[in-house]
């Protein structure tokens, strides 16, 4: 199984870069809509990524940087089943509905298609506000792995939160937001010694992750870092 890396802060050559992330999973599920809609469809139209392929769309949680492609998303392909939150707003679930898309309110952990889920109900605190967020989990080639928007609870609790809810012990690979952009080093070692505890094979933090992070992991996991960016093709 694959992902490909539609909208990130970095991009390869020919692609769009901007605050926000977005990937598609197994070519029908998408994962965040990144920050700008007018990018994220360019993207998609120069990665051959079609809309009307699209059998879901999983958000992570409300903030603009993550949903801002949704509405075009959902303008071009009605009846789209869109994973949210249960704690979601109702204005964000009413602007699904009148773009033609279909809310799935989520809880707990959820199976969304064969070995794909969506494990929700995490609180996270974001500029002293509490926020609710789910991730993608994948049952790949290599084992499980973990998506995450921005891991605002914590990307240590996500990964523990993930295996409690599907009941593994392991999990291959997590990559995605790790909210840890302004964080002093001794707090990311501490992170990085959590996870690799873990056992995580594979690490990708990207999006609200921070350079510093981004340098620090990639020297703890050497070849088992992946430096996500948009047109990224990782094999779960």
């Amino acid at each position: 199984m694959y992902v490909k890396v539609l909208f990130d802060q970095k991009a390869k050559k020919g692609l769009l870069s901007g605050k926000g992330f977005s990937c598609l999973v197994d070519g029908k599920i998408l994962f965040d809509t990144g920050g700008t809609s007018a990018d994220l469809v360019e993207n998609m139209d120069r990665m051959m990524v079609s809309v009307e392929e699209l059998e879901g769309v999983v958000i992570s949680h409300d903030h603009w940087d993550h949903t801002d492609g949704l509405w075009e998303i959902l303008r071009r392909k009605k009846g789209l089943k869109v994973y949210v939150c249960s704690e979601i707003s109702e204005t964000f679930k009413r602007c699904i509905e009148e773009l033609g898309g279909k809310p799935v309110l989520v809880e707990g952990a959820t199976e969304i298609m064969e070995n794909i889920f969506v494990v929700g109900g995490m609180k996270g605190v974001h500029k002293g506000v509490e926020i609710s967020e789910q991730v993608l989990v994948v049952r790949g080639d290599n084992g499980l792995s973990v998506v995450t928007g921005c891991a605002h609870p914590g990307i240590v609790k996500v990964l523990e939160v993930v295996k409690d809810k599907l009941g593994v012990e392991k999990i291959y690979m997590a990559f995605g937001g790790f909210h840890l952009d302004g964080f002093d080093k001794v707090a990311i070692e501490k992170v990085i010694s959590e996870v690799k505890k873990m056992g995580l094979i594979k690490v990708g933090p990207t999006h609200c992750s921070g350079e510093k992070a981004r340098r620090m992991f990639s020297g703890r996991y050497h070849e088992n870092y992946i430096a996500v960016k948009a047109g990224h093709i990782i094999h779960l």
